[in-house]
């Protein structure tokens, strides 16, 4: 993400160009207005001139359902990669990485007892965005809890971080109730106090409900982070048909109206109306399907937006933009100027971003 919003590129351009600058963008006029929405054209250009910008990268995941084949693309991606695409179990705990708060946990704690989210967390990583953070206090007990929809008698691996600042232990409660242990009750302890430890238990599913609890009776305080839930199974990778192959295989079975066509996808196919197939069709709604996209980039409206460019190349929309605004202006030689200095910056770009080293693999 780069640091300069669509004003600061604007004002770039133009003083570039000794034309007056602008305060906002709404006032524009003439080569002002010019200016401003070249600032848009560049950005697509530089979008447009490699397929892979590592800037322009996202993931993504979606949940399939039951019986249903083909699922939308995003409506914002140019490329999607199919050699990525991975069948993940779903994650069925609600913010189990506390990026900015602890919404979808109950504090149950009694006494002295409280939860809270810590926005700093403990070290290590220094990047860690949140923790959930238990307390109890000099005479309580903290307690968080968060009811989970499973489906009875499949089995389901939880695994977490913590950590004890000064020490102590943890339980860990898996039940049919709200702080119920009725499934299993763990205890935690760790001994490299300032560390994250991460564990794992399975478990399994006696009802459609089941409660997973956090519970801290030390008077010291504990976090947690990365709380996930999913069924017991490993990731898989899909294998990519092409929409020819999906047709000549197992298109007949998949469009079949019987059960037969059901069951764990192995495949994935691009259709021809921006969505991707599963094949076999998927049995139940508790997969995800996790892959690699390059989104187009995000055009600038407000004065205040800012690019997807990093910002040691954002002046390559700058050249790009005072290059269109010249070629308007019949100023050949600032246009000539432009187009070899933003030509010497998408050279860079490609060399620092985009090359990389070639090597065989067997296969």
């Amino acid at each position: 993400m780069g640091t300069l919003t669509f004003l600061n590129y604007t004002n770039r351009v133009l003083q570039d160009l000794n034309e007056t600058t602008l305060t906002a963008l709404s006032s524009s006029r003439g080569v002002q207005t010019v200016a401003k929405n070249s600032i848009n054209r560049a950005l697509n250009d530089i979008a447009n001139a490699e397929v892979e910008w590592p800037f322009l990268h996202s993931d993504k995941e979606q949940d399939t359902y039951a019986g249903v084949a083909e699922y939308d693309l995003p409506s914002d991606h140019s490329y999607v990669d199919f050699d990525s695409f991975m069948l993940l179990p779903q994650d069925l705990v609600s913010n189990g990485a506390f990026a900015s708060n602890i919404t979808g946990w109950t504090d149950s704690s009694s006494g002295t007892g409280e939860i809270a989210f810590n926005s700093t967390g403990p070290q290590p990583p220094a990047s860690r965005s949140g923790v959930l953070r238990l307390m109890a206090g000099s005479d309580g007990n903290a307690i968080a809890y968060q009811a989970l929809t499973t489906v009875k008698n499949k089995r389901y691996r939880v695994s977490f971080g913590v950590t004890y600042p000064s020490g102590g232990d943890l339980t860990f409660k898996i039940g049919t109730s709200a702080d119920g242990s009725q499934i299993s009750s763990n205890t935690v302890t760790i001994d490299d106090i300032g560390d994250f430890k991460y564990v794992d238990f399975t478990f399994e599913a006696t009802g459609t409900t089941t409660y997973i609890t956090f519970s801290q009776l030390v008077d010291t305080q504990v976090d947690i982070d990365n709380v996930k839930c999913t069924e017991d199974f490993d990731p898989r990778k899909l294998k990519y048909l092409s929409y020819d192959e999906f047709q000549e295989t197992t298109k007949r079975r998949d469009r079949n109206t019987g059960i037969d066509k059901l069951g764990e996808p192995d495949c994935v196919y691009r259709t021809q109306d921006q969505k991707f197939g599963l094949s076999p069709v998927p049995d139940k709604s508790t997969y995800t399907i996790g892959y690699e996209y390059w989104k187009t980039t995000t055009q600038l409206s407000s004065d205040t937006d800012t690019s997807d460019v990093p910002t040691r190349f954002e002046h390559a929309v700058i050249a790009r933009a005072r290059y269109y605004v010249s070629v308007l202006r019949s100023d050949l030689p600032t246009a000539q100027a432009s187009l070899q200095e933003y030509d010497n910056i998408m050279r860079r770009m490609r060399t620092e971003l985009v090359n990389q080293k070639n090597y065989f693999r067997a296969v």
